[in-house]
């Protein structure tokens, strides 16, 4: 289909990037975005300040009462007649250890801790998987660069092979039928999509040549990586602190117990909303200074930036970046909640009324977000370019991709997918790694000792889900892990009169802890490794964007490979565009004036043709 435009000089812009002398943009809402992060991390030491550990390890390795709460709980016991969880763990602190043990299967647990607890206790857990993921994600990004299309391939096959392998080693029969069974549709998803798998290989090889040409894409992009690790960690910080947090009170009916303070759950939404801010900041950070090299690049070799311009450049972007980033929150926290309640209404008896309504808003939600990152990813690309601010480049990067993309719309899904089903393997891993390390720390045995399988499953479909989500699943576990630890403490509640009473119910916290914490490690790895894939989908976003670009200015693609490429996409139009003088040359007089000091570009393909 060929297609013909007529369009003004202000429809497009200039083939450069503005990196000199850039202006502020959309300053009110950086003014915002810092306000905002300073109020986390303001919360969140005063938070870390307040916090005091409730527990201690006694003689005997058990758990005994922090002593900034011994005086507090001598004189709320002596009013409550030693009744309570609190005065049960002050009397077994002062005799050392001993007395009624209510951990249940063995384990270190004593029924009142949740993952955080396990985070505390056992932090060389989360510090050091998540050290290695960092690791493990550098790792990804320097084979990608060199061995782009084998890594894809073999990452395909990897798959089925991980799945192969885990159901070997399942104990029950029904186990592994069903993995076999999903590496049997897994192999036959390879065969039937196999030349999309080879095109999209394609094209994140197309994405290399961008990063061997440019090294600083790399160092770059890894700076913004440090940051956003640096940011995960306070972020768990500030929970995990939350949870130590209380005070000693009379609980009612069940004597003395911890109390929370009413703005701690304030506090927790808050940081949570203002971590998705932030990490998806970061995420246009890293696209700022990609477009900044990369459009370079293409556009005038002759006049490159250095690392450091495109990245100290984010502050006069940072008002665009942060409202760029926050229609993306807000897109992402409705996604959030379409999906959460799909999922909720799986526990409904109105199941099969509200199912096919769950369902479209699930694929609403997801289909909403998509279209919304879309957007604002190539906004911020061409606000990289001009220097506009984001309203103005949002409009001109939908027009100018509106003409040779049917309805504007362009994303690699299956090079998406690729580094998002990659990235999900690599998660799946470190989750089962961090279960079975935290089993071991505290003698759970969870992983190994389950007696059903349909048990192993419905672990395995809670680890599935949440990942494929991560920061929906995130959010999640945290709220499963508050509902969760409120239920084992109302049981010992019970027990306080001895573990005889008819009415004893054993905690069971080393059940689903271990599972629990490993699927929140497995969130934090798939956000990792997510980040330091979107590096490549960043390469082709920008490069999109400077096809048409070029597309605009007529600009002879001849035996250019992505061209090629971009041809291959089902949305893609050909079209014919004719430049006309505009009758509003004053709105931007300078659109297309060039700049003395930067040297005029001859017309560069997206990457040199290959002999």
């Amino acid at each position: 289909m060929t297609t013909s435009h007529r369009i003004s000089k202000e429809d497009t812009v200039p083939r450069r990037v503005q990196y000199q002398k850039r202006e502020a943009t959309d300053v009110t809402w950086g003014v915002i975005n810092v306000l905002a992060y300073v109020a986390f991390l303001a919360t969140g030491f005063y938070v870390v300040s307040q916090s005091n550990p409730r527990h201690k390890t006694l003689s005997d390795g058990s758990r005994g009462l922090g002593d900034y709460y011994m005086e507090d709980a001598q004189e709320c016991c002596t009013l409550e007649g030693n009744a309570g969880y609190v005065c049960w763990i002050y009397e077994k602190t002062l005799n050392d250890g001993g007395g009624r043990n209510l951990a249940a299967g063995g384990s270190q647990f004593d029924g009142d801790e949740g993952i955080f607890d396990a985070f505390l206790e056992a932090p060389e857990i989360i510090v050091g998987l998540l050290s290695i993921v960092l690791a493990v994600a550098v790792l990804w990004v320097i084979l990608l660069r060199f061995f782009a299309k084998p890594i894809v391939i073999f990452v395909e096959f990897a798959k089925i092979g991980g799945m192969i392998a885990v159901g070997i080693f399942q104990q029950e029969t029904s186990t592994r039928i069903i993995c076999f069974v999903f590496a049997a549709l897994m192999l036959g998803y390879v065969f039937w999509q196999w030349s999309t798998i080879l095109y999209a290989a394609q094209m994140i090889t197309h994405s290399t040549i961008s990063m061997k040409e440019n090294p600083s894409i790399l160092v770059g992009s890894l700076a913004i990586k440090l940051l956003y690790a640096g940011n995960a960690g306070l972020f768990v910080l500030f929970f995990s602190k939350s949870f130590d947090v209380v005070s000693i009170a009379p609980g009612g009916y069940y004597g003395c117990d911890f109390v929370y303070p009413d703005y701690i759950s304030k506090i927790a939404v808050y940081s949570c909303l203002a971590y998705l801010w932030t990490i998806l900041l970061c995420g246009q950070m890293r696209l700022s200074v990609i477009a900044t090299i990369v459009g370079s690049w293409h556009f005038h070799q002759n006049d490159m930036p250095s690392v450091f311009k495109a990245i100290t450049n984010i502050f006069t972007s940072y008002g665009t970046l942060s409202v760029s980033s926050l229609i993306a929150t807000i897109a992402e926290r409705f996604n959030r909640y379409a999906s959460r309640d799909a999922w909720e209404s799986f526990i409904s008896p109105t199941i099969c009324i509200t199912f096919p309504c769950q369902c479209f808003m699930c694929v609403f939600g997801s289909c909403i977000h998509t279209c919304v990152k879309m957007f604002t990813d190539y906004a911020v690309v061409l606000h990289v370019f001009s220097g506009k601010n984001f309203v103005c480049s949002a409009k001109k990067a939908f027009n100018i991709l509106s003409r040779h993309f049917e309805g504007g719309f362009v994303t690699e899904i299956t090079s998406r997918s690729l580094f998002n089903l990659a990235s999900y393997a690599f998660s799946f891993c470190v989750a089962l790694i961090a279960w079975v390390w935290i089993d071991a720390a505290f003698d759970t045995n969870t992983f190994g000792d389950v007696d059903s399988g349909y048990v192993y499953i419905l672990y395995f479909i809670g680890i599935i889900f949440n990942l494929y989500y991560p920061v929906l699943g995130l959010y999640l576990l945290i709220f499963i892990n508050k509902i969760l630890r409120d239920w084992e403490k109302s049981k010992m509640n019970d027990v306080y009169g001895g573990e005889d009473d008819d009415y004893y119910i054993p905690p069971t916290n080393h059940l689903w802890v271990p599972p629990l914490a490993g699927t929140f490690v497995g969130c934090l790895s798939m956000m990792f490794f997510t980040f330091v894939s979107d590096i490549f989908l960043d390469i082709i976003s920008t490069l999109f964007l400077c096809f048409a670009i070029d597309k605009d200015h007529n600009v002879d693609l001849t035996n250019d490979e992505f061209e090629s490429l971009a041809k291959n996409m089902s949305n893609y139009t050909e079209c014919v565009v004719s430049t006309i003088e505009s009758a509003n040359t004053e709105d931007d007089p300078e659109a297309f004036q060039e700049d003395a000091n930067v040297p005029v570009a001859i017309p560069v393909p997206s990457a040199p043709p290959k002999y």
